[in-house]
């Protein structure tokens, strides 16, 4: 019996789920559970969607995004599914509620995943989880409704960096058949890509911290927590969005065969607590970028990786961009 019979074998025997994705959601995580969760719904069963964090706010328009939640009380859930989670302390405050639980379902197409689950539904083929919960539709028989075809659309979207990377035929394929629920494509890619002031303000401030490594093939740039408060000040918002995705705007440079963005994840009223970078790094597709992310404890895909690191962020800078050189001359010396 294949994995994903396994699945669908579990689904249809037990009657409560509890299901959850990585802290700091992306499109690929939100849009994964809530379309598996709504299908689990029509098929009878008691569901609930426990997060780390809540989306950001450019998910506000999701369906079903209300299902999210912080905060559990341990209600004796028979079945964890956890999807695109390489490992189980990317679930963080929430991590015991799954790991605890009886059975636990692990769905994810990152190559660094380490199999913590009973039921390991692994695919580091596949474009998205999007593409693979696709999958898991039809192994139930199932086509997704409309709203559900949504949350699909927007994962496999999201993680393929609007179908540039990692795509195949049979990802056009599925993209073709939710379409044909009725989707409008350039309204959802206009609800997520739509920059707001603030957001270009950022790409300002970030664009002016970029260096680049003296053979032309590494490019870096920073994000710290004084750009983000002055410019939350100036324009009076509580939320900065879109600053994830700097970090493509950056791989179009030409000749350049990584890019990595360092963001302050502390608030500056926040100095006490222990200082974390997150590292976002990406590859054109001669350089591992999952190797230099698995070696500060991270993880992902060749093309796109990142990881979290505590410290300052200048001395992260100065130890990530060394093994970005060595693995550069290592990869193109080939």
């Amino acid at each position: 019996m294949c994995e994903k019979e396994k699945i669908v074998e579990v689904c249809r025997k037990y009657s409560s789920f509890l299901i959850g994705s990585h802290i700091n959601p992306d499109g690929d995580s939100l849009g994964s559970e809530l379309a598996f969760a709504s299908l689990l719904k029509r098929m009878g069963k008691k569901v609930k969607v426990l997060n780390p964090t809540l989306p950001p706010s450019i998910y506000d328009f999701l369906p079903y995004r209300e299902w999210i939640s912080t905060k559990e009380k341990g209600e004796g859930w028979e079945v964890g599914i956890v999807l695109d989670c390489s490992e189980y302390e990317r679930l963080r405050e929430v991590k015991t509620f799954f790991s605890s639980l009886p059975i636990v379902i692990n769905i994810d197409h990152h190559i660094s995943n380490r199999r913590f689950g009973d039921i390991n539904f692994l695919d580091t083929k596949a474009s998205s989880v999007g593409e693979m919960v696709y999958q898991l539709f039809l192994a139930f028989a199932q086509q997704p409704t409309k709203e559900e075809a949504l949350l699909l659309y927007v994962a496999i979207l999201t993680d393929t960096n609007c179908f540039r990377f990692s795509t195949t035929s049979y990802t056009h394929q599925i993209i073709s058949n939710l379409l044909a629920t009725g989707l409008k494509p350039q309204e959802i890619q206009e609800k997520i890509y739509s920059i707001p002031f603030s957001g270009i303000k950022l790409i300002e401030r970030v664009l002016s911290t970029l260096q680049i490594s003296e053979d032309g093939k590494i490019v870096w740039g920073e994000i710290n927590q004084r750009m983000i408060d002055e410019i939350r000040e100036a324009e009076k918002i509580e939320e900065i969005t879109h600053t994830d995705v700097l970090i493509n705007y950056l791989c179009a440079i030409k000749d350049v065969e990584v890019v990595a963005l360092f963001k302050e994840l502390n608030s500056s009223e926040e100095r006490e607590q222990e200082k974390r970078v997150k590292v976002s790094l990406r590859s054109k597709g001669k350089v591992d970028v999952n190797r230099i992310a698995k070696l500060f404890e991270g993880g992902g895909h060749f093309r796109a990786s990142g990881c979290s690191i505590s410290g300052e962020l200048k001395e992260i800078e100065s130890k990530v961009i060394e093994e970005i050189r060595k693995e550069v001359e290592r990869s193109l010396r080939r």
